[in-house]
């Protein structure tokens, strides 16, 4: 006698249902094909031409070099710190220094720009191409944290 509460056994099936994958891939594809050309928006510009070229880091104490919203420019490294100086000066300085430092392989003279937010764009541009004009390689911009603005501009 059969018993009419057992279970029919069936082979199992070991395929993959890849249905689900394809309905969610092609969702996938929409969403993209939707957003992309909105992430393609930019102000147009017109930059300066100036030579620069990329930097990496530094373990040396870099040369800082402030320009003022007024035009003027003062160094800071290891002999004074917040020197006026003229831009003929300030090349000739770098000069040194980066002729110093070419002797020493391991280690490579590190300029920082720390430029007034109110400069204009070409004339931080114009300092970054004095200062590689210089010889000096690495070359970079100093910002303040969190957009918080330096205590000694309010002074």
């Amino acid at each position: 006698m059969k018993n009419s509460y057992a279970r029919a056994k069936k082979p199992l099936n070991s395929e993959m249902n890849v249905v689900p994958y394809i309905d969610v891939m092609l969702v996938l594809l929409i969403i993209f094909m939707v957003t992309t050309p909105m992430l393609t928006t930019g102000v147009e510009v017109n930059l300066p031409s100036e030579k620069t070229s990329n930097i990496t880091k530094s373990e040396l104490t870099p040369v800082i070099v402030s320009l003022t919203k007024d035009g003027e420019l003062f160094v800071s490294h290891e002999r004074a710190i917040d020197q006026a100086i003229s831009e003929s000066e300030l090349s000739a300085l770098l000069t040194d220094m980066a002729q110093a430092n070419i002797g020493e392989s391991s280690s490579q003279l590190q300029v920082l720009i720390n430029a007034d937010k109110d400069n204009a764009y070409e004339a931080v541009m114009h300092v970054m191409a004095l200062v590689q004009g210089a010889g000096v390689t690495k070359v970079g911009l100093l910002s303040s944290q969190n957009g918080k603005e330096n205590k000694k501009a309010k002074k």
